[in-house]
């Protein structure tokens, strides 16, 4: 028996990533899966986009993949996310020859914790699925990388999350990631392992790591409804690495398949000021929440003196009010959370 993946994608004010990303999806060699988009309240025309292109009203161009016609169109059926919320069969139940997006319409920005969270749990109580994947939308998928990560995530009990092998948009044969990455505790830094290199084979094999990235991220339900969904008060980064390391508290592993492929543009997402908000925020949360108390004083020894550093150059030297009061409100939340 195949096991019913349903694939999440977060969408905010960004419909043409999401497009492109839905495309490649629905050329998948993978049959048994559905697609729930779940928009964060976007205020650009996402939602009518979507629509669009569902019904083929929209040729998607891309150097990844020909557009096709044969995959439209495609059954798309909407939710609040307050509808989300109930177990309902009244939508779900249509003719199985049609290919089905499901769309959720959140009525505010719930970051990417609770915004895929609330696609999670819609997926385990209506579509009853036995494995999610969270997707970037800013991501182009190969036909066969979801045959490859399920058969990896099959191959062993214990597998919990598995990743693929991510490489830059515009760079197709270099690496952004080798399914993700290490910890480095006493520096509360995380590791990409392959970042920016080029692809020569030398990361053709399976590997465990500390943790997968969120941008392609494999998970079975039953791991879920062990660990729980991601933690919301992180809001946006670091809510991976956590998720992953409540998974590898209970035995369960994180695993880099090769064979699977992406191609993520990356920083298309996050180019201000809340990633440094949120990056020191949610480092010193994540460190405190999961190192021990030896390590966790030793990397507040370090991170502080970093800190220090940080500030002085951004006042003194770049005079960048900004990004020093992002860094600054950052660092005493992460304290106080």
């Amino acid at each position: 028996m195949i096991p019913l993946v349903s694939i999440i994608i977060l969408n905010w004010n960004n419909w043409r990533d999401t497009l492109e990303c839905l495309e490649s999806i629905y050329q998948i060699t993978y049959t048994d899966y559905n697609v729930i988009i779940v928009d964060n309240n976007s205020q650009d025309q996402s939602l009518q986009k979507i629509k669009d292109y569902c019904n083929g009203r929209i040729k998607v161009q891309s150097e990844f993949f020909q557009y096709q016609t044969w995959n439209k169109p495609i059954k798309l059926i909407e939710y609040t996310n307050q509808e989300s919320e109930k177990e309902s069969n009244q939508k779900k139940n249509l003719n199985p020859q049609y290919r089905k997006l499901f769309l959720i319409e959140n009525d505010g920005n719930y970051g990417f914790a609770e915004g895929n969270n609330i696609g999670i749990r819609f997926a385990l109580k209506n579509l009853k699925s036995d494995y999610i994947l969270l997707l970037n939308n800013d991501t182009v998928v190969d036909p066969e990388f979801l045959n490859e990560l399920i058969v990896t995530a099959e191959s062993e009990e214990k597998i919990g999350f598995v990743g693929p092998k991510t490489y830059y948009y515009d760079k197709s044969n270099r690496i952004q990631a080798a399914g993700g990455g290490n910890i480095d505790f006493q520096r509360g830094e995380s590791h990409e392992i392959g970042f920016n290199q080029e692809d020569n084979g030398n990361l053709d094999q399976l590997m465990e790591l500390d943790y997968v990235g969120g941008v392609c991220l494999l998970v079975k339900a039953s791991v879920i409804e062990e660990i729980g969904l991601m933690d919301t008060n992180y809001f946006m980064y670091w809510e991976d690495v956590d998720w992953c390391f409540n998974g590898r508290e209970a035995d369960y592993k994180s695993v880099y398949t090769f064979k699977s492929k992406i191609w993520h543009k990356y920083g298309a997402s996050s180019k201000n000021y809340f990633k440094t908000y949120y990056h020191n925020r949610n480092r010193l949360y994540f460190v405190r929440k999961h190192a021990s108390k030896t390590v966790y004083h030793k990397f507040l020894s370090y991170y502080l003196k970093e800190v220090l550093i940080e500030s002085g150059y951004l006042l003194i030297y770049r005079r960048d009010w900004p990004m020093f009061k992002s860094l600054f409100t950052g660092t005493i939340d992460g304290l106080r959370i």
